[in-house]
């Protein structure tokens, strides 16, 4: 739990740095530290073996350098993760819960890595073997929050028809179409039928947006969750009883 405060709190510090370049000049950039060598040794060994480790450590990477990178978009990464119920920062937890001493270590290298990255440049990150993977952040931005569980997709999620990130975040609508229908799971029908039921949940939940407040703008109340029950309820019962 420790943890999970620390890295919320370094991403809104991130986040508020770089409104600060923007709004404030500086007379010169000073680099977080490095995690001390043994530290760094073990976070890498943890990338390469837990791969819900890495994607949490490549959102945070992501998330953070995009701030610095885009400030505009400041926090629309964090925010659709919320949006689509993603495990962020589930794995970091876990991996802090059995060994303490990677609590701040974590943390450090995360800012490390995004101060040391250029804005327009790929992460790299570690795989088995000594291989590495790159990632595109602007790539990975575009098709979020699918690119969670798959950093190096290329296609943006079906499902949105196309609208950016700043619609997908904004869109309150997201909240119910992910805690009925989350993303995750390998079995490509069953993400591809999920996808599509996405779409019709979200639909109709901005359709009774439209009807009980003539817009989809702002947050979902009581009233409209229980206007769209029973059709969401059919568009889930609709899927194959495994795709659930």
């Amino acid at each position: 739990m420790r943890s999970r405060w620390i890295l919320a709190a370094g991403l809104l510090a991130a986040a508020a740095a770089a409104v600060l370049v923007v709004c404030w000049p500086r007379p010169m950039a000073v680099p977080f530290p490095a995690p001390a060598a043994d530290a760094a040794r073990r976070i890498q060994q943890r990338l390469v073996e837990d791969i819900a480790f890495r994607n949490d450590v490549l959102f945070l990477l992501a998330a953070t350098l995009r701030d610095r990178c885009q400030p505009a978009q400041a926090g629309l990464l964090a925010r659709m993760a919320n949006r689509a119920s993603l495990p962020v920062l589930a794995a970091v937890s876990a991996v802090t819960s059995q060994d303490p001493t990677l609590d701040r270590p974590i943390y450090q290298y995360i800012q490390h890595r995004a101060d040391q990255a250029r804005c327009g440049q790929p992460l790299r990150m570690p795989l088995a073997a000594g291989g590495s993977m790159a990632v595109d952040v602007e790539q990975y931005a575009r098709t979020f929050p699918d690119s969670y569980f798959d950093p190096q997709r290329s296609s943006e999620p079906r499902d949105f028809a196309g609208l950016p990130l700043q619609q997908r975040a904004d869109n309150a609508c997201n909240s119910v179409v992910y805690s009925v229908l989350p993303l995750g799971g390998t079995d490509w029908r069953c993400s591809s039928l999920r996808a599509n039921a996405r779409a019709r949940v979200r639909g109709l939940c901005e359709d009774e947006l439209r009807r009980q407040h003539g817009g989809i703008d702002g947050e979902l109340d009581p009233a409209v969750g229980q206007g769209m029950q029973a059709a969401v309820v059919a568009a889930i019962v609709a899927l194959p009883q495994d795709c659930r």
